[in-house]
């Protein structure tokens, strides 16, 4: 192979990395939107107990947010989601874990397409 051809493969393989990284933060806003929604409508409690965010204020990067933004991250990652025996809100959270680890990983291959 040629130097050109390594070059448009290297600049293929960044912009599909970029393309499943846009699209992996998208669908996680999405179904995190929707997860916040069902917490809201079928366990207020559970809400009200995580400082009753919206969707704005978990993309936000205000500094005075970041407790709500850590209680968040705690009840997805840490599995108390899973906890309450709702399918809906489970399959949610599963898809919005499965998008955090996909937006990860493509960050990662952008790291790995620049240092090579």
């Amino acid at each position: 192979m040629n130097q050109s051809a390594i070059e448009y493969s290297g600049n293929n393989a960044a912009g599909m990395a970029i393309l499943f990284l846009l699209a992996a933060m998208a669908s996680g806003w999405l179904f995190r939107l929707l997860l916040l929604r069902v917490l809201r409508n079928r366990y207020p409690q559970e809400f009200a107990e995580l400082g009753q965010p919206s969707s704005r204020q978990l993309v936000s990067l205000s500094p005075r947010l970041h407790e709500l933004h850590i209680k968040f991250w705690k009840y997805l990652w840490g599995g108390k989601v899973f906890l309450i025996n709702d399918k809906r809100l489970s399959n949610l959270a599963r898809v919005a874990l499965i998008s955090d680890i996909a937006a990860a990983g493509s960050v990662a291959v952008l790291f790995w397409l620049a240092w090579k």
